[in-house]
Order: structure tokens, then C-alpha cells, then sequence
């Protein structure tokens, strides 16, 4: 049914002409909702925002652009409840949707930011033995005409665009694995020194407050690590290079 002149009426509310379709695969079936772009991408990043602000519909559909509704006993069998506010949350975490180019653009920056810090926390530059400013990175990363996909993970993207990187800069990913232990006192502020010098890799919080991890540095971080975390603890850390 037509009203409005902005939408058509389903499920108990208007479904606005911009609304997009999120969808999911459960064994053989789909199920898609409409929702509202925008809210929907917050929404998945963490914002606390109310599903009946998201959701354009209150139905769930098997083909939303056809208007194809899945039955109750469908819905109920999937997802153990056949009440769009029980599985909205599923859909709107898990499923797909084709991301605005605003969207795109934004995941693609943060996905850059978070490729120069990874890089510039664990490269060298050989030739001098100090690491890459960021600035210098996020240039060389222009210079090479990087391409960042903005849905793969840093981790699997770091190793080629550092091949391409280097015929740009002299760029070494020489590092060493140091187990460091940090009394209570000062594990707060020990702490964040190691997670700017390096990548942790794996750590742990006594239950007297002390912290104990394993961290990767690049290899010319790691006098200035030592020399910081004994002047933080009058000389109480513990390093112990893993070999």
C-alpha cells in the first residue's frame, strides 16, 4: 500500500525509498531486513542505537527487493525466535550489506592509519637503524600507489605493501621478541611504554597487579625500551630476550 508520497507502508512502519538490504545466510536460506544505512553502519561499529530507529521494516524477508516475506516458522527455526527485535541484532552484526561510498571511504582511511602504525611500530629503516616517521610511511604509501581493502586485516596486508614499500624506501623488519615483567607499581604506566615501542603479542595481569607480556620490537627500539622501563622501575623490570 502507497502513503505518504516518501515510502510504503510494511511491517508497521514506512519503508523510506533509501533503505538497503542487510542480509544472512543460515544453512540453505536468507534472510534480509531493510534498514537505514547509516544507522546500521554505526550501529555494527559499536554505537548503542535502537533497532526500531534502524530497522525501515518490521518484517523479514527471504528476497527483500521482491517482497518475498519468510514465514514465521522459517524465522523461528534459524534463529530460535520469529521477533525481528530478537534477530535484528544477528543480521545487523553478521550480515552483508553494500556500504555507502562515505562508508567505504571511511573504513578505507581507518584501514590505512591502522597499516601506518603497524608498519612504522615494527619497520626500520636499515640505513639509519631508526624507524620510518608515520608521515614518511603514509608518502612512500602514496608514492607506491597503495591500494587498502578496507575488509581484510592489517596483519594480511602489511607483508605486501611492505614489498612494495621498499622500492620506494630502504625499509627492514629486523625486530626482536623480548618477555618483559613489570612490577604492580608500575605496570600502568610500563605497560603503555611497551605497546608504543612495539607489537604485544601476548600478555598477562597477576592477580597482585604486576604485568607480564611478550612483545615484538624492531631492533633499534630495543635499548631505548630497556633504558625507559629501568628508569620507570628503578631498575625492578625483568626483560629476557626470546630466541
Amino acid at each position: 500500500m502507497v502513503g505518504g508520497g516518501s515510502g510504503q507502508k510494511t511491517g508497521d512502519k514506512w519503508l523510506d525509498l533509501d533503505a538497503v538490504v542487510v542480509g544472512i545466510q543460515k544453512g540453505h536460506m536468507r534472510f534480509e531486513l531493510f534498514v537505514d544505512p547509516d544507522l546500521a553502519f554505526r550501529y555494527r561499529r559499536g554505537e548503542n542505537i535502537p533497532l526500531q530507529d534502524i530497522l525501515k521494516s518490521y518484517e523479514v524477508y527471504e528476497d527483500a527487493r521482491r517482497g518475498e516475506r519468510a514465514t514465521e516458522t522459517l524465522v523461528e527455526d534459524a534463529f530460535g525466535s520469529d521477533d525481528v527485535f530478537d534477530i535484528a541484532p544477528e543480521i545487523l552484526q553478521y550480515g552483508e550489506f553494500k556500504l555507502t561510498h562515505e562508508q567505504r571511504k571511511q573504513l578505507t582511511e581507518e584501514k590505512r592509519e591502522e597499516i601506518v602504525h603497524n608498519i612504522s611500530k615494527r619497520a626500520m629503516n636499515p640505513q639509519t637503524g631508526h624507524p620510518h616517521p608515520p608521515d614518511r610511511i603514509r608518502q612512500a604509501m602514496e608514492e607506491a600507489k597503495i591500494r587498502i581493502d578496507p575488509f581484510i586485516s592489517a596483519e594480511e596486508q602489511v607483508p605486501g605493501i611492505v614489498k612494495s614499500l621498499r622500492v620506494i624506501i630502504p625499509i627492514s623488519f629486523e625486530s626482536v621478541k623480548v618477555r618483559i615483567s613489570i612490577p604492580a607499581s608500575y605496570a600502568g604506566k610500563g605497560y603503555n611504554l611497551v605497546a608504543n615501542a612495539g607489537v604485544i603479542k601476548s600478555d598477562d595481569w597477576e592477580p597482585d597487579g604486576s604485568w607480564k607480556g611478550l612483545v615484538e620490537i624492531p631492533a633499534s627500539k630495543r635499548q631505548e625500551l630497556y633504558d625507559d622501563l629501568n628508569k620507570l622501575t628503578k631498575g625492578q623490570v625483568k626483560l629476557e630476550i626470546v630466541r
